[in-house]
Parts: structure tokens; sequence; C-alpha cells
């Protein structure tokens, strides 16, 4: 087979490269036998997107498909070309002058012309897509003087097809019957398409369009106007631009290009004008009938020009001829940015300038639709987010460099039971009056099945995972007569419910405080811009806005006052947990370390962090960086050491996200704006279709940003999480016994490990999952629980060793009242019915 041809697309995470990448991968462009390497090109915080991408095309299994590489990087994307599909550019938003869209693209279009002239073959064949396409194909074409100016074509093949498409409805035939179409000019509302020299087949015989259309007058008037103005009829109906008509013409374009047109055919497309026989003026790239034999295009001469078209051809001329001198009064732009900016720092300094700007716009948009307190609360929330954009902007790869990682010192994760050995002093109500617990309460219990806060779920004797907080901590101050309040750190979607059920703990020895989480909008994936309209929250509009991960519970806590207010009322650390991790109880042992450390060596912040098993594997691990503790995600591990990552040998320890933190550390770095934590990049697909990435940040990321951090090695018994049903069964059984709102691994299990269980989709909500069980199985001595298919257990079953107990397709199980199950593979067709 030849070579691989290699082939760039820029602007490669985005929804026309998303619709064209799969038909040139699959041979549908340069040819069924030629094989193919894909170069992506995006700017660099659209790389997590286009690992996406690239999996799809991996996914695809496409025999033609050689090689697919990634990239930010000019020098890697432009290497050794054999064909470049520059996509990519400045979009314009709304209220962009015309000029501010033109001198951004030419900052591109500049340095991409520089980069196919350096790295590039001289033989490649260059496509402009991305819009102004004409003047920003023009700029390309003069940044690279060594690479022929007939290798540099725009796109208004999509206007051609829209053209063939119109009069062949018109005619009631296939769009394969129309030929010779002409777009003549600018890719834009001045464009001309011209039907004079069009052949249009109809019954097996070519007429003119005229006699086909039979309709001068439309031919003359709205056909003219209906395609200069499909593009923005299609934003207007599917509130995107053309992506897969888009994409369908680049495939016609660069097919044409490499394999000719049919003998006596033409087609549109926009070439350097020097030496045209139709009067056009001389360097512009404009619209042409063209031929195209052995990969070169001829402009098709001797076609008649009535002065109905020469109107039109002059007037989007003259378009062009304006575009191109304010473009060109532009090409000095690199000396308006830093000397060091260059290439594609400076196609990315712009791009990020622009996008930065255009968020601006869009939040005050959104923020002029509210007024009052909601609108006080709404743009402090938009000064966090505008920070998280601008940071995930500046990202320029990976947060961490794998080479720098170490193992922390031995000091700096300290075991638990040292922390124990040091007892406790008799004045331990005092350091508890210091302490503030908050529990993490965002989220909802949809992915169990219930609705509203999941921590209203009951989990344990009908008391819920909020029951078994205000226990616990009510417990801890009458026995110490203590004053440890607690606070709530709900969303927008948790709130309202939240706080209806607070007034039942009314009577309760514990003060109850909330703060929201900020709420931010979903950004679309394409445009970078929120998705949202106005700050409505209701019907259709709910879904565009998130809360931004738990890591904002630092600009959250600080904004509401409630930090200050607890600061004021001599409070000095807080504990915060996932208020469905059940083992996160308030440790004594672990708040005496905290407090009873001299002034200036006063740890901040401290990390509860336990053992790794397998199940542990993707949790987030404390690693030595830069001097400092750091937490490390998963998300941050290059691909090349994920294995390495996962190891149990290598990291043996995950963070429970169980955090003791000092109040007066969180103050002093929020008002010195020092608090940095990495951004995590979350995709989501809305219900109609559309991609979206929404920003958030962790919690415990923060350790970096604290003075004397520490982490210490916890049990497991602190770190319960209820996640599933299959949580859920456990804490449910006599596993575990309750007291005081705190659950503890029962003294008759004779080992202290917790069973691994599996249940299957028919118990993933809770309402089905409670149906299946007439009661809580014994679990005492289970290793391993494994169900699938559709399984009930009667009363009084008691499971021991090893069960799995699988019903096929159209079969049941049934687990009769009383059974004892050790060591059983349980499978078939198994009724108990009653008689």
């Amino acid at each position: 087979m030849p070579e691989p041809v290699r082939v760039l697309v820029t602007g490669a995470a985005g929804q026309i490269a998303y619709s064209l990448l799969y038909s040139i991968a699959k041979g549908d462009v340069f040819g069924k036998d030629q094989p193919i390497a894909l170069l992506l090109l995006d700017i660099t915080p659209m790389l997590p997107v286009l690992e996406g991408v690239v999996m799809e095309l991996q996914d695809c299994a496409l025999p033609l498909l050689r090689e697919v590489i990634p990239t930010d990087k000019e020098d890697v994307a432009f290497k050794d070309l054999d064909a470049a599909i520059l996509v990519g550019s400045m979009p314009r938003r709304e209220g962009m002058e015309r000029k501010d869209l033109l001198k951004a693209n030419v900052a591109i279009f500049k340095s991409q012309g520089e980069a196919l002239d350096k790295y590039a073959k001289k033989t490649v064949k260059v496509l402009v897509v991305g819009n102004p396409a004409n003047t920003n194909c023009l700029i390309a074409a003069k940044s690279a003087p060594s690479i022929p100016k007939e290798n540099f074509s725009c796109l208004t093949r999509l206007d051609h097809n829209r053209a063939c498409s119109q009069v062949a409805m018109r005619c009631g035939i296939s769009a394969n019957g129309v030929r010779n179409m002409i777009i003549w000019g600018n890719h834009s509302s001045t464009q001309y398409p011209d039907v004079h020299h069009c052949k249009v087949n109809v019954q097996g015989k070519d007429v003119t369009a005229f006699d086909a259309v039979k309709d001068e007058a439309w031919l003359k008037g709205d056909f003219i106007s209906t395609v200069q103005q499909r593009g923005a009829a299609v934003i207007k109906a599917r509130k995107l631009s053309s992506a897969m008509s888009a994409a369908k013409a680049i495939c016609d374009h660069m097919r044409d290009i490499w394999t000719g047109t049919p003998e006596g055919e033409f087609i549109s497309m926009g070439v350097y004008s020097t030496g045209n026989p139709y009067g056009v003026p001389e360097d512009l790239i404009y619209s042409f009938p063209v031929s195209i034999k052995d990969k070169t295009w001829k402009i098709v001469e001797g076609l008649p020009i009535n002065d109905f078209s020469r109107a039109k051809m002059d007037a989007t001329a003259a378009e062009l001829v304006e575009e191109r001198d304010t473009a060109v009064s532009f090409l000095g732009l690199s000396k308006e940015l830093p000397s060091n900016i260059n290439g594609m720092a400076q196609f990315q300094e712009v791009m990020r300038q622009q996008l930065e700007s255009s968020m601006h716009v869009e939040l005050e948009k959104l923020l002029s639709t509210v007024k009052g307190a909601e609108a006080e609360v709404s743009k402090k929330d938009f000064e966090g987010f505008r920070n998280l954009f601008h940071r995930f902007l500046q990202v320029k790869g990976p947060s961490v460099e794998w080479s720098k990682i170490n193992r922390p010192p031995e000091d700096s994760i300290q075991p638990y039971d040292k922390i124990k050995a040091k007892g406790l002093p008799d004045n331990i109500a005092d350091s508890l009056n210091k302490l503030v617990v908050v529990k993490l309460n965002g989220g909802l219990g949809t992915s169990m099945g219930c609705k509203g806060p999941k921590s209203l779920i009951s989990v344990r004797n009908e008391n819920t995972f909020l029951d078994l907080t205000v226990q616990q901590i009510e417990h801890l101050n009458k026995t110490y007569n203590a004053d440890v309040p607690l606070v709530l750190m709900n969303s927008f979607n948790t709130d309202e419910d939240t706080k209806k059920i607070l007034q039942k703990y009314t009577h309760h020895r514990v003060k109850i405080h909330t703060f929201n989480q900020s709420r931010y909008p979903r950004i679309n994936k394409e445009s970078l811009l929120p998705v949202a309209k106005d700050m409505a929250m209701t019907g259709e509009t709910a879904d565009v806005w998130y809360p931004p991960g738990h890591g904002d519970i630092y600009a959250s806590f600080y904004n509401s006052g409630l930090l200050e207010q607890l600061i004021a009322e001599g409070k000095e650390y807080i504990f915060v947990s996932n208020i469905d991790n059940l083992g996160a109880t308030v440790d004594l042992y672990i708040l005496n370390h905290l407090v009873s450390q001299p002034n200036g060596k006063r740890c901040e912040f401290i990390m509860e962090v336990t053992d790794k098993t397998r199940a542990d594997v993707k949790g987030g691990t404390l690693i030595q960086y830069d001097g400092k503790l750091r937490l490390l995600e998963i998300a941050q591990v290059p691909k090349a050491h994920v294995d390495e990552f996962k190891s149990v040998t290598k990291f043996k320890i995950f963070n429970t996200n169980n955090l003791w933190i000092s109040l007066s550390a969180i103050k002093r770095l929020q008002e010195q704006k020092a608090m940095d934590m990495e951004i995590i990049v979350n995709p989501k697909t809305l219900d109609g279709g559309l991609n979206v990435i929404q920003l958030e940040t962790a919690v415990g990321a923060a350790i970096k940003c604290f003075d004397n951090a520490l982490g210490i090695n916890v049990p497991r018994s602190r770190f319960l999480p209820v996640k599933t049903t299959s949580d859920l069964l456990l804490v449910m059984s006599n596993l575990y016994s309750l007291e005081a709102g705190s659950l503890t691994m029962s003294e008759r299990r004779e080992f202290p490990t917790t069973p691994h269980v599996k249940l299957g989709s028919s118990f993933t909500k809770v309402q089905e999952y409670l149906t299946r069980f007439e009661s809580i199985p014994d679990m005492l001595e289970l290793d391993h629980l494994t169900v699938s298919g559709d399984v009930t257990f009667g009363k009084q079953v008691s499971l021991k060793g090893t069960v799995i107990i699988i019903a096929n397709h159209g079969d049941r199980i049934d687990i009769p009242a009383g059974s004892m199950l050790e060591n059983k593979i349980v499978s078939g067709n198994l009724r108990i019915l009653d008689h």
C-alpha cells in the first residue's frame, strides 16, 4: 500500500471536525486504498475533549487510519503535511466589530501560514474553512512565501452545494442532476450564486437552469438570497452553525483536488485571483469556477458575463478588497504582542483574549436578567467562575511533570496509632469548642434512584445520612458539654429541601448553619460560551447550571460571611467530609494533635488517607512535588503512567476526603487570592444532545497552599462511603452496630475487612433494592457477594464466604426464607410460589 497521506485538521475538537474526521479516515476523500495519518490541532484547553475524539476514531476500527496525533503544538501538527484543512478560527461573537474579528484572525492565520512555510511539504494542499475564509486564506498564503499560492484555496463548495440543492429541489430531481453551478466572490452574504452556465438533467436531457426551473424571477431573487443567507438560517434553526453540510463540502472540495473534476464540468472554490480572465481585482482569494487535473486547478475561461452578473461579481469583489486592505494593515499585529509570543503561542494568546472577552459579555448579559439580592449573589458566583475560566484558558499542558513526583517524606504522613498514642488531655472540651463540622451536602440521590438531596436517604433504622450526622454531633456536645456546630454546604439542587427538613432538629443540642455552593454556567463545548440565556432555574433551563465541585467550599464559605462569624465565635478549625461517608466522625485524637501544636508550627491542613486496595486504584494520592505535599488525581496523570498510578505498591494510600483545615488560613488565602487548585474539566451531554463542559475543583487539591500540611494514615473504618445500593446493603446489615449516630464494625465479625458486595442493575434504585430483601441477610461471615438479574431474598437469609447468585435473562431466583448459603454459586431459575 502507498505511504500514508499526512492530513492536518485544525479546530479539531469542534463540531465541523467531528463530522469530518470519520469521512477522511474512512477513505471518502483521498481514496479507498490510501492510508491516512491524521494530525488534530486545537488550543490547549480543548485537549481533553480532543482525547475523546481520538478514542472514537480508534473505536471505529478503520483499516486506512494508520495514526492519529492530537496536539496543541505547531511543530508537531504541521510537520511534513500533504494536506491541511484549517477549520479553527475566531468566530464572530455578538457585539464584535468586523475589524476586531479580522484582527484576531489575521494573527491566527499568519501564525499558521508561517508554520506551513516552516514545517509542511512544499507540495501541501491547503484548504481554509475558518471564516472569513477568503481573507484568512489570503493571509495564510502571504505568510508562507515558499509554498506556491496556487496550493491555497478556501471553501465555497458549501455555498455551491447549497445552490445545487435549491435548484434540484425546485425541479424535483436529485442534486447530482445539477452541474456547473458557480459561486462568485466572497464566502459571505455578498457571494453571487450564478446559474447562467448551469446544466440541469431533466428526464435524461441537459437543459439550462432557466429552462428547467421556468421561474426567472425566483432564480434572480429568492434563490440568490436563500443561498446567501443559508448559514444564518441554519444557526437560527439549530442554534449552532452548519457542521454536517460543511464537513461534506470539505470532503467534496479536497476529493476534487486529489482526483480531479470530470471532463467538461467545473466546481466553485476560492482561489488566487491574480491573472484571472474576468476582471476581478488581483491579489484576492475569490471564488471562481475551476476545473482540476493532476491536483492543479484552472479557472474556466470564456464564460460570457451579462450586466446582472457583472454587478453582483463587482459587489462581492469590493467587499473582499476592503477586507484584504484591513487585514493587511493588521499584519504587523505580532509587534503589539510581547516579543516572546509568536507562532502557536500568538494564536493561543489571541484566542484566549477573545474567548475571555466574549465570556465577559455573555456573563454580563446573564446578570442583567436578575435584580436585588439574587443579582449580588450571582455577581460573586460569576467572579469565581471568571477566575476559573481564565485559569482554564491558561492551561498549557499536564499540571504535573511525572519526573518531578516524589514519595512524601516519612514525617509528612503520620500513622494514626502514633497520633492516638499521645492520649487525650482532660480539657478536650476546650478543643471541641474550637471545632466546626462541615458536611458537603450538594449532591442529589439520583444515582440511587431517589429524588432530592442524597443526605435525606434512609440508611439505617429509618435514619438518614443527615439524622446520623446530627446524632453524632449532639452526642459529642452532650458528653463533653461542648458547642460543636454543624455547617452544611448545600448546592442550589439541595438547599430548599434541606432547609425544610432542618426544622425537625430545632430541639437537638446542635447549632446548624448552611451556606450555598456557587452556581456556575455550563459551557458549550464548541463555542466555550455559556449555554444559559438567562438566570432562570426552572424547567428546561435547570440543566444549564451546575455546582462546581467541592473545591468551591473555600470561596463560597468566605463569601457567605459564615467563616468570619465562626472565627469571631472563637472557632479555629473545620472538619470537612462528604455527608455520605458514614465513617467520617469527629476524631478526638486528630483534633487534639491539631490544637496542641506550638504556634509557629501550627498545622493548617490535615488530610486523612488510608491504605489503598484494588477497589481504590482510581483514588487521589498524596505526593511530594516542588517541596510541598500535593494531591495527585488520576485525571492529572499522563496516559503513559496511569497503570503506575493505579499500582498499590508505588502509591499505597488514597485520599478519604476527610479534611481538617484552619479557618484563619482559609481567610488568609482567600484574601490573598492564593488558593490554587487544579481544574477538573468534566464533559457532559445535556438531554437535547448538546455537548457541554463544566469546570470543577476538588477541596483536597488546596493542600499545597497551606502551611505545615500533614497526612494521617487512618484505619479503613474512617472511610465508609455509601455511593451505591451495594454500599447501602453493607451499612444496613449486622456487620455494623449503630450507637449515637456512629457505625462501628460488629465485634462478632472475626476479621476487620469489609466484604466485597456487587449488586446488579436490578438493585440500582433504592426502592427496587428494598423490595428485593424481605429482611437484610446475616452477613457477619461474608467475604464476597455478587448478585445479578432478577433475584429476591426471603427473611432471615444467612450469607457466608463467597456467594454468587446469577439469574439469566428471563429467569428469576427467589432465595427462600431461612436459607444459609456458604461458598455457593446459584444460577438458573428458582421460584418460590405462595400457596
